[in-house]
């Protein structure tokens, strides 16, 4: 390289990315070397200018076309381009006279990554845990962690993480995929054991916090996600996620003045956004104040008129103040903006069964099937509305569908044990139930709370008696 170009900063890139672009305006040759088609290749990767990256590429290898590192960036970039196979053949070549270059390596297992073949993927990074310097497993493992998770392995993935954070202790990134991965495999006192012990050896560690928290509030162990969470604030007073999750835990204990308070208190430290004016306008929604829910709701609109969730709020509130037919514009509008929640359908279901809308409540219903056929509530409120209506043939027929796709749902057993008896058929009433009260005998107090004339039945008294749970 000449002394007139060292290159130490994104001064001297632009001079050269400069030169390049007269050379191509004029349509003349002029000569790079190597390096500074690095350095104007990454100018344009900066500037996200992809197609004068790809003519930077093509220029490279035309004038250099031995250079390993260039041939690399040039499979990179078909790869961006989705050529993989291209992609791979010009790796594959390099790799055969380079077997130990770990950008060729990792660049493969990139490729890999790109067209979905996460397995491939896998492997290729692990061949790189031999050839990479000390400084660079952290990354390795990583990657290789974040390629179980596209296979939906995370306990192969937590493996990989623990690896990567032996090396680096510090790293908030791996700890919060930590948790995300408890969390997919539904291992969350594991979660917990995890960040404690963590704790033990760093007790200053915000992310490490922040995680125990999110772990027992999800474990609905609220005062414990409170305390985890108000440790992280001790720590770092400005910690927007904390106050968050701390207002959701108030929430969720139904201590919604506080849950207020403590979403107020955000704004000290950030501009207020429209979920959280969300979040505090559902607070009054469910302390019934009204007027002041939809101060809010129109305050996160003022701020993000694209947000479902406080178009959907404001339909409730008029709904609940008997303005259904109004309730249903707004239910509409946010089911424009998020057309796949399925929660919002089936308020909207329930809303035209309160207008005696049927065709349109099962319209609602027939899409959440299309959505989630696995959503909890689906079968049962669109069995209700015909249970309702005395169709009790109907409402066991969707049960019954419901059962196929929920084989683990003691509700839609208890419910079909309701609708067989309200049907008068005994027989299969009491199996229903019976099978129900094996699968979890608490759930019998919803069933009761549904239908509380179903005491009146002896049978079902007995059945109840009989599965009782010995002390």
């Amino acid at each position: 390289m000449s002394e007139e170009f060292q290159w130490t900063g994104d001064e001297q890139h632009d001079l050269l990315a400069e030169r390049f672009e007269k050379m191509l305006e004029a349509g003349e040759y002029a000569y790079f070397d190597a390096e500074e088609f690095e350095a104007i290749i990454e100018h344009y990767q900066d500037s996200f200018d992809a197609a004068n990256i790809r003519l930077a590429i093509e220029h490279a290898i035309r004038q250099h076309p031995d250079n390993a590192s260039l041939k690399i960036r040039y499979a990179r970039q078909l790869a961006f381009d989705n050529r993989f196979i291209e992609a791979l053949e010009i790796l594959n070549k390099l790799e055969v006279i380079e077997p130990n270059d770990v950008d060729i390596i990792m660049t493969k297992g990139s490729v890999y990554s790109m067209m979905m073949e996460f397995d491939k993927a896998v492997k290729v990074y692990k061949k790189a845990l031999n050839l990479v310097d000390e400084d660079e497993l952290e990354d390795v493992y990583a990657t290789i962690a974040f390629e179980y998770e596209n296979l939906g392995r995370f306990d192969k993935s937590i493996g990989y993480l623990k690896k990567a954070l032996a090396i680096n202790p510090r790293s908030e990134a791996l700890l919060y995929e930590m948790g995300m991965c408890f969390e997919m495999l539904k291992k969350l006192d594991e979660g917990v054991a995890f960040f404690r012990e963590f704790l033990d050896n760093d007790p200053y560690n915000i992310a490490a916090w922040f995680n125990l928290g999110l772990a027992y509030q999800n474990l609905e162990l609220y005062e414990k996600s409170i305390d985890a969470l108000e440790y992280v604030l001790a720590l770092d007073h400005t910690h927007i996620p904390s106050y968050l999750s701390i207002a959701h835990a108030w929430s969720n204990l139904e201590n919604y003045p506080k849950a207020i308070e403590v979403y107020e208190e955000t704004f000290a430290y950030e501009k207020p956004d429209g979920m959280t004016y969300y979040y505090i306008g559902e607070c009054y929604e469910k302390m019934k104040d009204y007027r002041l829910a939809l101060v809010n709701y129109n305050k996160s609109l003022e701020l993000d008129d694209n947000l479902a969730e406080p178009w959907a709020g404001i339909g409730i509130v008029f709904d609940e103040e008997g303005n259904t037919k109004t309730a249903i514009k707004y239910l509409n509008k946010a089911i424009e903006l998020d057309p796949l929640n399925t929660e919002f359908l089936l308020i909207q279901a329930d809303m035209f069964i309160k207008m005696e809308q049927y065709e349109k409540a099962t319209a609602c219903f027939n899409k959440i099937e299309e959505i989630d056929p696995n959503d909890p509530d689906l079968w049962l409120e669109h069995s209700n509305m015909h249970i309702l209506r005395g169709d009790y043939e109907k409402a066991i027929q969707l049960l019954r569908t419901g059962m196929a796709f929920q084989t683990d749902n003691d509700e839609i057993l208890y419910r079909l044990a309701v609708a067989y008896l309200l049907n008068k058929n005994h027989i299969q009433a009491f199996y229903y139930l019976e099978a129900a009260l094996e699968m979890n005998f608490e759930g019998h107090t919803e069933m009761v709370a549904y239908y509380p004339e179903i005491l009146l039945n002896d049978k079902v008294v007995e059945l109840i008696a009989l599965h009782q749970p010995k002390a």
